[in-house]
């Protein structure tokens, strides 16, 4: 019996490389993995963007394989690092919170505030010479201090007055004292020291006190002395002073 002329033919050399090549496109991965030598694929191999993020196996790169300096501002995305992402051991969160009353304390890793509460401020001023008070009703300012607003003040003043007078006949000799705090002297207290002279100086202290309600503006703390007086020559009265005030609520 013959054979099919199919059969008694030999294959010719293009039919042979055809097949040699559909086996290689068939099962190329698998030889590619058995041909090639290590460490022969490197970056010289890889084409540009080849490498995607399903490339990179979950946890592949981690700080080892990341060289010093490599990762800057261009590499991160807006919004890529939160708080989830720092280390709060290393790096301060947002701070978040406010006090209302008193004064900040310490501010936690997450960013949160804690407070206390603040001592009172104090201000003070004083006089650095002696002001003299002339005769007439008009009071004379002695010292003024400005004080911030949004808080209430206990003032204190101490008026020190001095007066200088004929004794030979006795004069008489009023010193009003006033202290005045507010936008529009809100509070005021008056002391007053009266004397009849029987010898040319005589000294004395008015002590004075208010309780400064609080106001949205900064306010004014004043000192003004008047004098009156009997018989002549005119007697000269100087006073000096000091101011203090201490803070009874706190900023809001």
């Amino acid at each position: 019996m013959r054979l099919p002329s199919l059969f008694r033919r030999r294959p010719s050399a293009s039919m042979v490389i055809s097949v040699i090549a559909l086996f290689i496109a068939l099962g190329g991965v698998g030889w590619a993995a058995v041909a090639l030598p290590a460490n022969s694929v490197g970056t010289a191999q890889l084409q540009n963007a080849s490498v995607t993020n399903h490339k990179i196996l979950n946890g592949a790169v981690g700080n080892f394989k990341l060289a010093f300096g490599a990762v800057g501002p261009r590499k991160i995305e807006n919004g890529a690092v939160g708080t989830n992402q720092i280390d709060a051991n290393q790096v301060q969160a947002r701070v978040t919170g406010t006090c209302s009353a008193g004064a900040i304390a310490s501010i936690n890793n997450a960013g949160k505030v804690q407070c206390v509460s603040a001592p009172p401020q104090e201000f003070g001023t004083s006089t650095t010479t002696a002001v003299t008070v002339p005769s007439g009703t008009t009071a004379t300012p002695i010292i003024t201090k400005s004080l911030p607003g949004n808080s209430s003040y206990l003032v204190f003043a101490n008026p020190s007055v001095q007066i200088t007078g004929s004794t030979s006949p006795p004069q008489g000799v009023e010193v009003d004292c006033t202290l005045s705090v507010g936008p529009t002297a809100t509070a005021t207290q008056t002391g007053s020291y009266t004397v009849q002279l029987d010898v040319d100086n005589q000294a004395a202290s008015i002590p004075l006190m208010v309780t400064a309600p609080s106001n949205p503006n900064a306010i004014t703390a004043t000192v003004s002395c008047t004098k009156k007086f009997s018989g002549t020559p005119e007697p000269k009265v100087v006073v000096s002073t000091a101011i203090n005030a201490i803070q009874t609520a706190s900023n809001n």
